[in-house]
């Protein structure tokens, strides 16, 4: 494939994947805006402006900097490489990510509580299994 059409394809790629991520799916929470997203990329360090974020979703041709994918990334909390077209990160990934900020914000006595919540479950959950596969017949 000709450079030229490599990076539209690259550049196609890293756009559907910023619109999805920018529709907030499977969060309790409106789609997020250029203006949000580049108010909180500046906050956290990395000047960008929401012509540049809207630049990003919309220019027939883009070439981000590897700074800017990266601040992406770690906004949405997806690996810098799923915007260039590593495979979707898996949901239980993401979702232990956002357990593990939130697991930050509690006090110790709390996180201790969560602890034993947990290991309760895994133990009832293994439990389970072991039921289930002690039920099936023998083959």
């Amino acid at each position: 494939m000709p450079a030229d059409q490599a990076e539209d394809v690259t550049s196609r790629l890293i756009q559907t994947r910023l619109r999805d991520l920018f529709q907030a799916a499977g969060r309790d929470r409106p789609p997020y805006t250029e203006g949000e997203v580049a108010r909180e990329l500046t906050a956290r360090g990395h000047r960008i402006t929401a012509e540049g974020i809207r630049n990003l979703l919309r220019s027939p041709r883009i070439n981000p900097k590897a700074t800017t994918l990266r601040a992406l990334a770690e906004f949405f909390d997806v690996p810098a490489g799923y915007l260039l077209g590593d495979d979707e990160p898996e949901a239980a990934s993401r979702e232990a990510r956002v357990m593990a900020r939130s697991f930050d914000e509690l006090s110790p006595r709390s996180r201790k509580s969560l602890a034993r919540v947990i290991d309760e479950f895994r133990q009832l959950e293994k439990a389970a299994r072991e039921a289930t596969e002690h039920s099936r017949p023998v083959e």
